[in-house]
């Protein structure tokens, strides 16, 4: 009964791997407690160990496999298998003769075994017994119907290929198709030879070599006396040490075997190997090359340089050097001996221009490799990374979605797919390409960016962008761009301070572009910072960034900082650039304008910006107060009170209006409304009552205006306007003239010098009669302004009164053209001319004055005594005796 029960017998028709097999029937044994002998002489035991030991491809193993088989030989020529897989290890072992004997018992003792006919085919060809030959591959497909392996031994036969290359197929078709290396040619002669003067020592550590039982062969070796440590041995054991990563120690025995070794290709591989793996490139690069001068076809030694190269290449790329990178790039061109060697070289020049954004030239050399043949994940995954390089979005997804149809599926190939995407504006089919890619790594903190970038700028969901940014950030993300985005974010929502501490972060890690600085700027100026953030502004214009919005915020700002002139200069700027009207831009010219008193552009950028859309109550005011500026009241009103209209209602607008009723004549509704702005909690209650005693003034209520008047006095208000118009009105009541001096004083001790001032203090000495100092102030408020006809007339009436008529003669008569004044004028002249006795002119001036004034006697009893004097004066002589 065989040792092998069905259900292990089942595992190991199905093992993927032949070790699957050994371990399967080591662990048989010790389940069971077998022992070697009964292991050794069971048959299925036997045959499944031939069929691992056949299907290693390695002399030591056929004949490994002919001896297992040989210990069941009694009953193991009553099998059909048994028979087929000792012939297939005969054939290796060069004993042809048995090999075909064993054969055709196989087939007559099992004949519907298909692989018994396979061999039996194989050997009659090697004797040329082609009729034989052909019938026994009629027999094995009838079996199996269109197998592979019989049509391809068929084949060769018709074709005369030779017994040594039919014997050398793969089993798989695709691996037979599509690999160079075949198994083992039994024609070459130096590799049996090889095997024949191999010891029994070296057979066996070559077969732990090749079941990579690495640790066992090194304690086999280091436990050898040093007698049998020869040279070929010692090889060995650095190719354990190799093997077993431990290149350091393979290296040391390695150079122990120098002398010996140097000039040799195998020696020069295993200790260009050690070298590679424990990091010593240059060094591997060096053994390498030696290896292939002393021997081209090494096996692995143009694989292993190849791989060098290319890691120096990358290494250089690391460390900047990008050149000196191609240069090792193309040196893999160098050494390719075939398509797959010049497929490597130009896929690794096609990555290397990738990263260095030469994407021209990694195009290139991506079509070469496309012309020969390659087409794989990668090649697809490059090509879509390379054409999105060079902006052919389109064409970069489908290569994208090449590679993902071809099984690729990690989040790089979404997050890249996702990417084109968004660079063709197609933002719902890159979300869908960034979650499938979080459904593959929900960590990919490129994608959770991406993802925040479109939330933030494309669907305008702040909040939900800051949510991925942040997810982004606790995954470690600190770079530039995570930074950058952040203070954009920031800035956008208005929390400036915030986004200013990620602006700077970005600085600090390296970023110092027109962008960056822009974005500065931008936090400053919102954090009070204003001329730090003009400067900014004007380090990303000079970086390039020389654009509107830059322009618009330099002068919006300059204009905050009351520097309307040179914001001026950078809103017509962005103006130009932008080549075209904006509500905006020419809303901020007609506020530098009106600060800059000219009023009339002022408005007509105004009103175009209010034409463009722009219809705020910030638009209506700066409209109103250029009109208001400019004395068109009415109109500067009528935009107030669209202000108004709009929901504003705070002192500012309510004493504009006040201001433009004033002047209207609506002197009583605008005290009304200044009155009702006293009400308002933190109202200017200094300005407010300084308005309101101003427009009692205009109407002559000099006792109301000197109530609000006073009032802001006591608030605080010491200032020139203040004690002028409180001096000016105490004028009107006879009983004040110390008080209004006194006032009219404190005004010129602030700074006041026109002849305003002059002419109010002149006018009160005179009141309280002091003709000496009344003159002094009238002749000084003269001088200054010449045509102040006020002035003239009581200049000239001070005159009169101190004995100097001709003087004031002079005087009124200079101001008679264009005074406002006319009728007192001509009254107080034809005093003074009655005075001197030229009573022509007199009279005429008398008369004159009669047009103007003479309905003022009723009213004023001075007036009246003025017009009685000079008719007086003017009686003949007799009549006054």
């Amino acid at each position: 009964m065989s040792l092998v029960t069905k259900e292990w017998a089942k595992e190991f028709e199905e093992a993927e791997y032949l070790d699957e097999v050994i371990k399967g029937l080591e662990a048989l044994q010790k389940e069971n407690n077998y022992t070697d002998e009964e292991m050794d002489n069971d048959l299925d035991v036997a045959l499944w160990r031939a069929y691992v030991y056949n299907n290693m491809d390695m002399y030591e193993y056929y004949e490994l496999s002919e001896k297992t088989l040989a210990k069941v030989k009694e009953e193991g020529v009553k099998s059909g298998v048994w028979c087929y897989r000792y012939s297939c290890a005969l054939v290796y072992l060069r004993r042809f003769d048995e090999a075909l004997e064993y054969s055709r018992m196989g087939t007559e003792i099992e004949p519907n075994y298909p692989w018994g006919w396979l061999q039996l085919g194989r050997l009659c060809y090697k004797f040329n017994l082609l009729d034989e030959a052909f019938r026994a591959i009629d027999k094995g497909l009838e079996l199996v119907p269109n197998d592979y392996e019989f049509l391809t031994l068929k084949d060769d036969i018709e074709n005369d290929r030779g017994y040594a290359y039919a014997n050398s197929h793969y089993i798989n078709e695709e691996a037979d198709k599509n690999l160079e290396e075949r198994l083992i040619n039994i024609d070459d002669e130096e590799l049996y030879n090889q095997f024949l003067n191999k010891s029994d020592l070296e057979k066996k550590l070559d077969m732990l070599h090749k079941d990579n039982q690495h640790k066992e062969i090194i304690n086999i070796i280091t436990s050898l006396p040093k007698e049998q440590l020869t040279y070929d041995i010692l090889g060995k054991l650095a190719r354990a040490y190799n093997n077993n990563d431990e290149y350091e120690k393979g290296m040391e025995v390695l150079l122990s075997l120098k002398d010996e070794g140097e000039n040799t290709s195998l020696w020069n591989f295993r200790i260009g190997y050690s070298c590679y793996y424990s990091g010593k490139l240059e060094e591997a690069q060096k053994y390498f090359e030696r290896c292939l001068e002393l021997n081209p076809n090494e096996p692995d030694g143009d694989t292993l340089l190849r791989y060098t190269y290319s890691d120096l290449g990358n290494k250089k790329i690391e460390e900047g050097k990008d050149e000196e990178a191609i240069e090792y790039f193309k040196k893999i061109l160098s050494i390719a001996k075939d398509d797959e060697g010049i497929i490597y070289g130009e896929s690794e020049l096609a990555w290397a221009y990738d990263h260095m954004r030469e994407y021209e030239k990694a195009y290139e050399h991506l079509q070469k490799v496309v012309e020969l043949g390659r087409d794989d994940i990668w090649l697809h995954s490059e090509l879509g990374y390379c054409l999105s390089g060079l902006n052919r979005f389109e064409e970069a997804v489908g290569e994208y979605k090449k590679a993902i149809e071809l099984g690729r599926e990690d989040s790089w190939i979404y997050g890249r797919l996702g990417l084109a995407y968004r660079e063709l504006e197609k933002y719902d089919e890159a979300m869908e390409s960034y979650q499938k890619g979080l459904e593959v790594d929900s960590e990919d903190a490129y994608i959770i960016s991406e993802i925040a970038w479109i939330y933030d700028n494309i669907k305008n969901d702040i909040e939900k962008g800051l949510e991925y940014l942040n997810k982004a950030k606790e995954l470690g993300r600190d770079d530039i761009w995570i930074n950058s985005e952040f203070g954009w974010v920031y800035n956008h929502i208005r929390e400036n301070e915030k986004a200013l501490s990620y602006i700077e972060k970005a600085m600090e890690l390296g970023r110092n572009d027109e962008w960056i600085y822009f974005e500065k700027g931008y936090a400053l100026a919102r954090i009070n910072k204003i001329e730090e953030g003009i400067e900014c502004y004007k380090k990303a214009k000079e970086l390039g960034k020389n654009d509107v919005g830059v322009n618009a915020e330099i002068g919006y700002w300059l204009n905050a900082l009351g520097k309307n002139q040179e914001a001026l200069e950078y809103l017509e700027m962005a103006k130009e650039l932008l080549g075209k009207d904006d509500s905006w831009i020419d809303s901020e010219i007609g506020f530098s304008l009106n600060r800059l008193d000219r009023y009339e552009e002022a408005v007509l950028y105004l009103q175009k910006a209010k034409s463009l859309g722009r219809e705020d109550d910030w638009i209506f005011t700066e409209i109103g107060f250029s009109l208001k500026k400019l004395k068109k009241y009415k109109e500067a009103l009528e935009n107030y009170l669209k202000v108004e209209e709009l929901g504003r209602n705070d002192d500012w607008i309510n004493i504009e209006i006040a201001e433009c009723l004033g002047e209207l004549g609506n002197i009583e509704e605008a005290i009304i409304r200044l009155q009702k702005v006293l009400t308002f909690e933190n109202c200017d209650k200094i300005l407010v009552n300084s308005q309101i005693g101003y427009l009692y003034g205009k109407l002559n209520k000099s006792k109301e205006a000197l109530k609000y008047l006073f009032e802001a006095e006591k608030l605080g208000r010491k200032d020139i306007w203040l004690y002028s118009e409180i001096g000016w009105n105490l004028s009107d009541d006879s009983t004040k003239y110390n008080e209004a001096f006194e006032y009219l004083n404190k005004a010129i001790e602030l700074g006041r010098d026109d002849n305003w001032i002059f002419g109010q203090l002149g006018f009160v000495s005179s009141k309280l009669n002091k003709k000496k100092e009344a003159q002094k102030y009238f002749e000084k408020a003269l001088f200054i302004n010449p045509d102040d006809t006020w002035v003239a007339y009581h200049l000239g009436m001070v005159y009169r009164k101190g004995g100097e008529v001709q003087k004031a003669i002079e005087v009124l008569e200079n101001s008679l053209e264009n005074t406002l004044f006319r009728g007192w004028v001509e009254l107080e002249l034809a005093i003074c001319y009655a005075l001197i006795e030229d009573r022509e002119k007199a009279q005429k001036y008398l008369e004159i004055a009669e047009s103007f004034i003479g309905g003022e006697k009723e009213n004023s009893s001075d007036v009246k005594k003025d017009f009685d004097m000079v008719k007086q004066l003017l009686q003949p002589l007799n009549l006054l005796s």
